[in-house]
């Protein structure tokens, strides 16, 4: 015996599967504007694999609860509840409008694909190349009203160490060989920047930061040999692999190799994944790199050891790096 319903038989002793029977009733707009919800809330956390048609699905389906949002409400009926759901799904993909502008293609095809006439403002899911370029500007002048911020902190620190804390000849000498090294491995003379690290290791033998410098600096003129062998020194002075890896990390960080430095910060973790500045560094390189799930992750995780050691700096470091990427209210 069968059973017939709207375009499909199935025998009397098999159920029809719950999503055909979804698909084949048919939605009342209220049932319609909360299940759209409920797939939005479930596509969030998969942002970052959409392919380009599901994410421009998204933004039609975000037109679609706007739409039903001004049908009912005018209709007198109450969705409080919904409309709560709602603003807390468009401020966590505000959240992600970068990764969802990459998902559909770039901003080029958000272009092409936007309606005409183009949408109101207030649907913003439209205009996330205007967003995400807002945010980009932002960024650029908070990095540069830091970048005075660290001048003005370091010419404080200079005057300090020319007067009231002038550093002994070894310390002095390490800081002008680094300095000289930094300046000239910016204009891409690695051999000049070699040669100011020897004249410092001359001044000042076994110097493990010159030493880690020297290393990474013959890396990047593919001497692998002689970097390693530099790294060993390294190791072997500061006697303290924890200390090894996390100096090289920020190193590797500092001259643009994000991809090392989250090599080495992941290491230092390995040996101890209890101290907040490892997962601070961890997550500076992984933002560096974009990866700005895991670096969220990290910053949260350095703030929470950095508050339950008392380590003031730290917290805010870890702090502001979250609200920098979207981490805190």
């Amino acid at each position: 015996m069968l059973l017939c319903y709207p375009a499909t038989c199935y025998p009397a002793t098999r159920p029809m599967p719950k999503l055909d029977y979804l698909q084949q009733k048919k939605l009342n707009p209220a049932d319609e504007l909360r299940a759209i919800l409920g797939r939005l809330e479930e596509t969030l956390p998969t942002i970052k694999t959409l392919a380009a048609q599901p994410a421009l699905d998204l933004l039609l389906d975000l037109d679609r609860l706007d739409a039903l949002f001004q049908q009912l409400e005018s209709a007198g009926l109450d969705l409080l509840p919904e409309r709560g759901r709602f603003h807390s799904l468009q401020a966590r993909l505000r959240k992600q409008a970068g990764p969802l502008l990459q998902s559909l293609g770039g901003a080029t095809v958000l272009q092409t694909q936007r309606p005409a006439p183009a949408p109101p403002p207030e649907n913003w899911w439209w205009y996330l190349d205007h967003l995400v370029a807002e945010r980009q500007r932002q960024l650029k002048r908070q990095i540069a009203l830091i970048g005075v911020i660290i001048l003005a902190v370091i010419g404080g620190v200079i005057l300090l160490f020319n007067t009231v804390l002038a550093p002994s000849p070894e310390v002095a000498a390490r800081l002008e060989a680094e300095n000289s090294a930094f300046e000239a491995i910016e204009a891409g003379q690695y051999e000049a920047a070699l040669a100011f690290i020897r004249q410092g290791l001359q001044k000042v033998p076994g110097e493990p930061n010159l030493l880690l410098l020297q290393g990474v600096v013959q890396e990047m003129g593919d001497d692998k040999t002689s970097a390693a062998a530099s790294f060993d020194q390294a190791q072997a002075r500061l006697n303290n692999p924890l200390d090894f890896y996390l100096a090289r990390s920020q190193l590797y960080l500092r001259l643009g190799q994000p991809g090392q430095a989250e090599t080495d910060a992941r290491t230092a973790l390995e040996l101890d994944d209890n101290r907040a500045s490892v997962w601070l560094l961890l997550g500076q390189t992984l933002e560096n790199q974009q990866k700005m799930a895991d670096a969220l992750l990290a910053y949260q995780k350095a703030n929470e050891l950095a508050i339950a050691s008392g380590d003031s700096e730290i917290i805010v470091m870890a702090r502001l790096a979250l609200a920098r990427i979207g981490g805190m209210p």
